[in-house]
């Protein structure tokens, strides 16, 4: 990987990417640059709204998970009243890393250094030599642990570390509405269903949240198999069809892939289908009833994807949902966290069944994921060599798509699936961020 600055000056450089997106011009260099990746700690992951957890991670008092915003070490906790805090990591009083497991249930938390005690909602309850040693001078009120602020949608939970952010309900700018469908499979919503996949790739984060923010271009070539096996419906003539839905000045993308005579809502249970009917609106069930293939990127790392996956050909198969996160943790490299949802009231054997088919396709070892994965770290690879620090990839795919009119839900929605749009806007934000306009 290049540790090269630029060359031109970081701000320069910088700004010159933002001009030339909308001419549908990106540089390949922002792939693996130490530059890039330590601006985008600081202006990026120092700004948005990051996820952090599912609530039913922590469905019990006492219940934790450690994760990242950046560089920064978070413990994601349900106190005893059912409250969940994101604090950092980090003993207030000489910074050793308090809680070492990356989850579990504690009620406070004691760091091994010099025993301070911490509350899990942060507070600090607990000093050693107290009376005798601090003579008075030291509050306990004055040096809990340093707090995230945190927001949730429909059980996800995010943080940010700017005071100055926007809520999240503006953040998300109306992407709520594409969401829902992975969100809101029943009456009660969705869960995760076991623990994380995680792994460290040599991967950069924006290639995948770029793919997952509705890359159709690819799939009948990196995943060709699934057309050869009669996985996918729709042969590579009739994949394009569907929408690229995305929120202008947001980021957030997704695209909305449909196959002609594709029965409504297939791959769900019947009873799980009428609840979707109830719990979705008229404009959601008109959109979500019809799409096949559902993948986007909530900005800047968080993705999903729904789909029917059958082992055996022609069969339409039951649906799974995979959630996943990237966490940059160097230039061109990136801690890779992927979870199952399934909805909350199932049978059992449907979420079994569920993350069985997640887990042959997009789980860590899943026959998706390797395809991807091994494009993605070429990528990389690529993107770091001296010769590509002039190079520009072409992102002109539908430069005079008109937003389709009769599409009922929000955002800038165009035809067909198979488009580059969703990709402007990601990095059209990506750009504001990392110039400083946000």
């Amino acid at each position: 990987m290049t540790t090269t600055p630029i060359g031109k000056g970081v701000e320069s450089a910088l700004e010159e990417i933002r001009d030339g997106i909308p001419q549908g011009r990106f540089p390949a260099r922002v792939f693996n640059d130490s530059e890039i990746f330590a601006i985008e700690q600081e202006r990026l992951f120092g700004k948005a709204w990051c996820f952090l957890a599912h609530e039913s991670e922590v469905p019990n008092a006492g219940d934790y998970v450690t994760r990242y915003i950046a560089n920064n070490n978070l413990i994601v906790a349900r106190d005893e009243h059912g409250e969940i805090h994101a604090s950092l990591n980090m003993c207030r009083h000489r910074g050793n890393m308090l809680c070492k497991s990356e989850m579990g249930n504690a009620s406070h938390f004691r760091c091994s250094y010099h025993g301070w005690v911490y509350k899990n909602s942060g507070e600090l309850i607990g000093v050693p030599y107290l009376k005798e040693g601090y003579e008075g001078r030291l509050r306990r009120r004055d040096w809990g642990l340093l707090k995230v602020r945190t927001e949730s949608y429909a059980g996800l939970v995010f943080g940010t570390i700017d005071p100055e952010a926007p809520s999240l309900d503006e953040y998300l700018g109306g992407f709520q509405f594409y969401l829902d469908l992975y969100l809101k499979q029943g009456r009660s919503g969705s869960e995760v269903h076991g623990p994380p996949d995680h792994w460290v790739t040599e991967t950069d984060w924006k290639i995948a949240a770029e793919n997952f923010s509705g890359d159709g271009y690819h799939t009948p070539v990196a995943h060709q198999f699934g057309f050869n096996l009669g996985y996918f419906a729709s042969s590579g003539a009739t994949h394009s069809q569907g929408w690229a839905a995305s929120i202008p000045g947001r980021g957030h993308g997704i695209g909305l892939g449909h196959t002609p005579g594709f029965p409504p809502f297939a791959g769900f249970p019947e009873e799980l289908t009428a609840e979707m009917r109830q719990s979705l609106t008229a404009e959601q069930i008109e959109v979500f009833s019809r799409t096949r293939t559902a993948v986007g990127t909530l900005f800047p790392n968080l993705s999903f994807l729904m789909q029917p996956f059958s082992v055996v050909p022609g069969e339409t198969g039951v649906r799974f949902v995979t959630m996943r996160l990237y966490h940059p943790i160097g230039p061109g490299r990136t801690e890779m966290y992927s979870w199952c949802l399934v909805p909350r009231d199932a049978s059992e054997e449907y979420k079994r069944e569920a993350y069985r088919a997640y887990t042959l396709a997009f789980a860590q070892a899943g026959t998706f994921e390797q395809d991807d994965l091994e494009n993605w770290a070429r990528v990389t690879r690529s993107a770091g060599s001296t010769m590509v620090r002039d190079v520009d990839f072409p992102y002109i795919m539908g430069m005079d798509s008109s937003p389709d009119p009769e599409f009922p839900g929000p955002g800038h929605v165009v035809k067909p699936y198979v488009n580059d749009s969703n990709f402007r806007n990601l990095w059209s934000r990506w750009s504001d961020y990392m110039t400083g306009r946000v």
